[in-house]
């Protein structure tokens, strides 16, 4: 079993602490209509990675995909600058944000694409994704192309082996999600859902998790969403009811004002003030290991 890096496959072992969605590099701008949406290889993200590595993460999850401004060779640069494992995703977001073509072309088409960029790679580069992700639905529904990107990157997962990650907007539809991976035979195991800090929503969580799903609590530092105080005590709830094994923790970094270079809380403040609030709480260190590194092993591997 391998986890594929933009800079090559290597031994699921080498993954240490992992922040399990992410974004380094990417463009949003033409859709947010705003410069604040630009993330790109800089002497403030150079920062940023600086202190996630001094709090021991050697792993960053990067899930931009194709229509979001991505650069694989940009992403490549910055993993070999700062000795880190990074995974890159193939996939489509959600319909707002989706290229033109994708309405045009059928799932077996997109998968193709998907495909290619897992075992070829992306944007004419040898560079290879390593997870079909944030693959997305919208806020209370999933749309018909939605839908159709979910077939294409469950068909891409079944020929390739890559994990899939969804984007699941403020939390909503994660069960119409788990449906469509339920409808296709996709092992839920290699299946993580997006977004569930701000799913408040816990039974809902609890059927995903029963079924044998990863959940992301992944948007941490984002309080003007939901008080990290409660993402505290909503995750040590799950944590009780013995759900370890099943989930994964990040910040969703997406603007340069969250960067703490910018005045934001950055991409350490996962490390810095999440990770002692959840022990102050009583959450073990090995319960921490399991979320920030031998879940991500599993999920990852392929």
């Amino acid at each position: 079993m391998k986890v594929h890096s933009v800079t090559g496959a290597f031994d699921p072992q080498a993954v240490q602490k992992t922040m399990i969605h992410e974004h380094l590099v990417f463009n949003l701008s033409g859709v947010r209509q705003d410069n604040d949406s630009i993330l790109e290889d800089s002497p403030e993200m150079d920062r940023e990675m600086e202190s996630i590595i001094a709090s021991g993460c050697n792993t960053v999850v990067e899930v931009s995909n194709i229509g979001m401004g991505r650069n694989p060779q940009g992403l490549a640069a910055l993993a070999r600058k700062h000795n880190l494992l990074i995974v890159a995703s193939t996939g489509f977001y959600k319909e707002q944000f989706y290229p033109s073509f994708v309405f045009e072309r059928s799932a077996e088409e997109l998968a193709e694409m998907m495909v290619r960029e897992i075992l070829v790679g992306m944007d004419d580069t040898n560079i290879k994704a390593g997870l079909i992700a944030e693959i997305g639905s919208s806020f209370k529904e999933i749309t018909a192309a939605e839908e159709k990107v979910f077939r294409a990157a469950i068909l891409a997962h079944k020929q390739t082996g890559a994990s899939i990650s969804t984007h699941c907007e403020i939390g909503t539809m994660g069960k119409e999600q788990m449906a469509i991976f339920e409808k296709y035979g996709v092992e839920m195991n290699r299946v993580s859902f997006g977004h569930q800090d701000l799913n408040t929503d816990m039974e809902e969580q609890l059927l995903i998790l029963k079924n044998g799903a990863f959940l992301q609590f992944d948007t941490i530092g984002k309080n003007s969403y939901r008080k990290d105080e409660d993402r505290v005590n909503h995750l040590v709830a799950l944590l009780d009811r013995g759900y370890e094994d099943q989930i994964m923790l990040s910040c969703d970094i997406t603007r340069k004002s969250y960067m703490k270079q910018h005045g934001g809380w950055g991409y350490n403040h996962l490390f810095e003030f999440f990770v002692p609030a959840l022990q102050q709480k009583g959450v073990t260190r090995d319960i921490l290991d399991k979320m920030l590194i031998f879940n991500p092993r599993k999920f990852l591997a392929f």
